[in-house]
C-alpha cells in the first residue's frame, strides 16, 4: 500500500499546485456543489482516506449529502477538484464524470432528474425515424476522407494543450472557427459563431439553416478541450477529443460540399470545458432551453480513433435515448452493412456524465453516443502527454466511420428540401 500512498500524494501535490496557480482547476465562481456517480464518489472517498493517513483532514474535502439512483450530491473542497478528475479518469475512464451546480438545491434537483430514468426522454421527445435520403447519403459517403480528419487532429494536437482556461485552448477555438468557415463556399445559409462562457475557452457552433423547419435543430458535436491533471500544459488530446472534433469537421465539410440543403437546421458543435464537468455543453443545452430552441436529437463523438476492441464502434447504453440509438443502428444496417463503408458495432456503458451527450439528456433531448471501444478497453494514453496521433489510427480510416455515421444521421434527420429523384 505504501507505493499507492506515494502515488496518490504525488497526484495531490500536482493538483494542489495547479489549484494555487494562475490556471485554477475549479469553476470560476468557485462552485463547490457537484453531482457524480456513486461509484466515482466511492473511489474518490477511498483515495482521500488513503491520503488521510488517519488524520481525517483529506476526507473532509468531500462531504456527501445524499445518493439518489446511483448519483451522489456532494460539497467539494475546490482545491481537490484536480484529484477528483484524475480519480474519475483513471478509475472509471470517464471524461467529465461529474457536473457542477451553484447551490445544494440545484445539485439535488440534478440527482433526481427524471430524464435519467430509462425511457424517460423517449417518452418526452420523438424524432423522425424514416430512412429515405439515400439519394443524398450514398454519394456523400464516398466523399468522406480520413486524411482530412487526420489533418484536423494534427492541427489541434499542435496547440500542446486545449485546457479550458488556457490561451491555447481559446486559440484552438479560433482556429477551428476559421477552418469551418473555409468550408462555406459562399453559402448564405451557413454561419459559424463562438459561444462564450464564464471561462476563457469558447465553444464553436456551425449552423446550416433549415429551409422549412429552421426552428428544429439536429446537433452533432465533440469536445474541444483537453486535460492532463498532472500538467495542464501537456495535454495534446489527439484521441480525446481531437479525433471526435475531426470527425465532426469532416461530417460538416462533406455535407456542405455535397450541396445538401436541409429542411431542419443542422448544427455542428465543438464544446468547451467538457473535461471539467461537461460545463460547455451544459451551458449550451441550458441556453437553448431558456431560449425555447427545439433540439430534436444530438449525437456525441468523443474519441473515435483507437482500436481497443474488436468492433468499429460501441453504442453507449446508459444516459442516452434508446430510440435514437436504435435509429443509428438502423442507419448502419441501411448504409454500412457491407462494402467499402461497412461498420461493425457493439454496446458498452460509461456511467453518469461521461461525455456531452449527458447534457442533452439532462434537458430532455434524445442523445446518443457511439464510442471507439468498450469502456473497459479504453485508450490508456488519454489525459496524458502521450495522447498523440501516433497512438491511434494515423490513416483516419477508423475515424472516418464515425464521420460516415454522422453524415447519415444529419442528412436523414435534417431531410433534404429537394425530393428524392
Amino acid at each position: 500500500m505504501g507505493h499507492v500512498r506515494v502515488f496518490l500524494r504525488s497526484i495531490l501535490l500536482a493538483t494542489t499546485a495547479i489549484g494555487l496557480s494562475g490556471e485554477p482547476m475549479v469553476a470560476q465562481d468557485g462552485t463547490p456543489w457537484i453531482v457524480l456517480g456513486s461509484d466515482a464518489s466511492a473511489s474518490f472517498t477511498t483515495n482521500l482516506s488513503t491520503l488521510d493517513n488517519g488524520s481525517g483532514r483529506m476526507s473532509s474535502g468531500l462531504r456527501t449529502t445524499q445518493t439518489i439512483n446511483g448519483r451522489t450530491v456532494a460539497l467539494l473542497d475546490p482545491v481537490l477538484e484536480g484529484l477528483l478528475q484524475r480519480t474519475i479518469h483513471t478509475a472509471h475512464h470517464r471524461c467529465g464524470g461529474y457536473t457542477v451546480h451553484p447551490t445544494q438545491e440545484a445539485a439535488e434537483a440534478e440527482a433526481q432528474n427524471p430524464n435519467y430514468e430509462p425511457g424517460a426522454v423517449d417518452r418526452l421527445a420523438m424524432f423522425p425515424s424514416s430512412i429515405d435520403q439515400q439519394a443524398a447519403v450514398r454519394p456523400a459517403l464516398d466523399r468522406v476522407k480520413g486524411e482530412n480528419i487526420v489533418a484536423t487532429i494534427q492541427k489541434l494536437q499542435s496547440f500542446g494543450t486545449r485546457y479550458y482556461q488556457s490561451e491555447s485552448g481559446q486559440n484552438a477555438a479560433l482556429e477551428l472557427k476559421g477552418l469551418w468557415e473555409s468550408y462555406a463556399n459562399g453559402r448564405p445559409d451557413f454561419l459559424v459563431k463562438l459561444h462564450t462562457h464564464d471561462w476563457r475557452q469558447n465553444s464553436v457552433v456551425a449552423s446550416i439553416r433549415g429551409t422549412e423547419l429552421p426552428d428544429e435543430i439536429v446537433v452533432i458535436g465533440g469536445h474541444l478541450d483537453s486535460i492532463n491533471t498532472a500538467n495542464v500544459d501537456a495535454a495534446p488530446g489527439a484521441d480525446d477529443d481531437a479525433s471526435g472534433v475531426g470527425a465532426v469537421s469532416e461530417t460538416l465539410r462533406v455535407i456542405l460540399v455535397s450541396g445538401f440543403r436541409p429542411k431542419r437546421t443542422l448544427q455542428f458543435i465543438a464544446y468547451a470545458a467538457e473535461e471539467v464537468g461537461l460545463r460547455g455543453s451544459n451551458d449550451i443545452a441550458r441556453t437553448y432551453r431558456e431560449q425555447g430552441l427545439r433540439v430534436i436529437a444530438a449525437l456525441q463523438l468523443d474519441m473515435t480513433g483507437y482500436a481497443g476492441s474488436s468492433e468499429d464502434m460501441y453504442f453507449v447504453t446508459d444516459y442516452v435515448s434508446a430510440n435514437l440509438t436504435t435509429f443509428l443502428k438502423d442507419l448502419i444496417r441501411e448504409y454500412n452493412g457491407s462494402g467499402p463503408h461497412s461498420i461493425s458495432h457493439g454496446v458498452t456503458a460509461c456511467g453518469y456524465a461521461c461525455s456531452d451527450h449527458g447534457s442533452w439528456t439532462r434537458y430532455g433531448v434524445p442523445s446518443a453516443f457511439p464510442f471507439e471501444a468498450r469502456f473497459e478497453d479504453y485508450n490508456q494514453s488519454i489525459h496524458s502527454p502521450n495522447d498523440l496521433l501516433e497512438q491511434i489510427d494515423t490513416t483516419g480510416e477508423r475515424q472516418a466511420k464515425f464521420s460516415k455515421l454522422g453524415v447519415e444521421f444529419m442528412m436523414e434527420l435534417g431531410k433534404s428540401r429537394d425530393p428524392a429523384p
